[in-house]
């Protein structure tokens, strides 16, 4: 199982993600803003962050870009209910994103999704990549 930091400012969708992820057998640490996500990122090291794209006005890519140093293994997952980037210009934003979800976010795909990015053959090629 794996570490999951979840950034995600709306309450209720943050709560169902959280139980859904524990559920699996996840420790879910979370942030409802980027400097909560950033001071996760100050204490732990995750698997995975799940980053709710548009947060408080702005974007989650600082988080991600600040995970490249501090988690630089971590797999980032983006969810978003908007537009933007809709060629994939957001992973040419962020080194680390590995998926964009689109909400409303299907927990089975999530989970599915998270097996994937941590699991070993993927982490390993990742690591041989950089």
């Amino acid at each position: 199982m794996a570490d999951v930091l979840l950034l995600e400012d709306d309450p209720g969708l943050q709560f169902v993600l959280r139980e859904a992820l524990s559920g699996e057998g996840h420790v879910v640490y979370v942030a409802s803003d980027n400097e909560s996500a950033m001071n996760v990122l100050r204490r732990r090291t995750p698997d995975v962050l799940l980053l709710d794209l548009m947060i408080g006005g702005g974007l989650s890519t600082d988080v991600a870009n600040y995970a490249v140093y501090s988690a630089p293994s971590a797999a980032v997952i983006f969810m978003t209910g908007s537009g933007l980037f809709p060629k994939g210009e957001l992973f040419g934003m962020s080194r680390n994103a590995r998926w964009v979800l689109r909400k409303p976010v299907d927990i089975g795909e999530l989970t599915t999704m998270i097996s994937h990015v941590t699991s070993d053959e993927v982490a390993q090629s990742l690591v041989h990549s950089r």
